[in-house]
């Protein structure tokens, strides 16, 4: 699953970040995936896979049945929705 939209991080690259190069935080991932923040919306649901995986636990971001597949949740690119639902009134 996405957990960043923007940079196209799945949890198995947050996984071999914290497991392989020692990440401790969102920053270190990102650091590790050679990779920035853009929208900031995935912060979350990354902290919360990095400190899952730091304790042995699977990453379980994602899988509220009202939230979309990846990490941010949708809320990155809110716009993708709208602009569709603008067109099929017209």
């Amino acid at each position: 699953m996405f957990l960043c939209v923007c940079n196209a991080i799945t949890d198995d690259q947050v996984v071999w970040a914290v497991r392989e190069r020692g990440a401790e935080s969102v920053a270190a991932v990102f650091e590790a995936l050679e990779a920035r923040p853009d929208c900031g919306r995935c912060q979350d649901a990354m902290a919360e896979a990095v400190l899952a995986i730091r304790s042995g636990e699977p990453v379980r971001v994602g899988h509220d049945p009202m939230a979309t597949p990846w990490g941010c949740r949708g809320r990155c690119r809110p716009a993708w929705g709208q602009a569709a639902d603008v067109a099929r009134a017209s």
